[in-house]
């Protein structure tokens, strides 16, 4: 009786443990709009990934930042507000929504899990650790992070 209950209880367990997910992240050649809640702040934006990995953000909500753009590419970023721009060769926008999509997303080559029917990798920055959950296609869903700072909800995902 103990052996079976401890088969049981060793598949319970078994069950419930992530393991690795034979999926593929789409996360270049895409668009998509957001909704981030960061640091108790609530932002929307549109987002363009190129096939080569450069992405650009746009913001669109609140009024006071709408047309904030972000421009990341192999050289750097950019960041271009009305008529201001910045530009430099290192990101040094590390605490900022666009940094986390722009970072989440250039997880090409990791490995994905699968856990309760949920596929995601994950990744770490100065910050916090992030998870880009997946659709069973491999399209993004959403980026979480630990300690709870951040929730962006990608949505109108398309392959272009």
């Amino acid at each position: 009786m103990r052996k079976i209950f401890s088969v049981i209880l060793l598949l319970i367990i078994l069950c419930g443990c992530k393991s690795t997910a034979k999926i593929t992240p789409v996360t270049r050649d895409i668009t998509f709009v957001c909704e981030a809640n960061y640091y108790n702040e609530t932002y929307k934006c549109k987002c363009d990934v190129e096939k080569n990995g450069d992405t650009t953000i746009e913001f669109t909500y609140p009024a006071d930042i709408e047309g904030l753009r972000f421009a990341f590419s192999k050289n750097g970023v950019s960041v271009n507000y009305r008529e201001l721009q910045y530009i430099s060769e290192k990101i040094v926008f590390e605490n900022s929504v666009a940094s986390l999509i722009n970072e989440a997303l250039s997880l090409t080559d990791t490995e994905v899990f699968e856990e309760n029917d949920v596929f995601y990798t994950e990744g770490v920055n100065n910050e916090f650790e992030y998870k880009l959950q997946l659709g069973a296609t491999g399209l993004p869903i959403k980026i979480t992070t630990r300690p709870d700072i951040a929730q962006i909800v990608f949505k109108k995902v398309k392959i272009k």
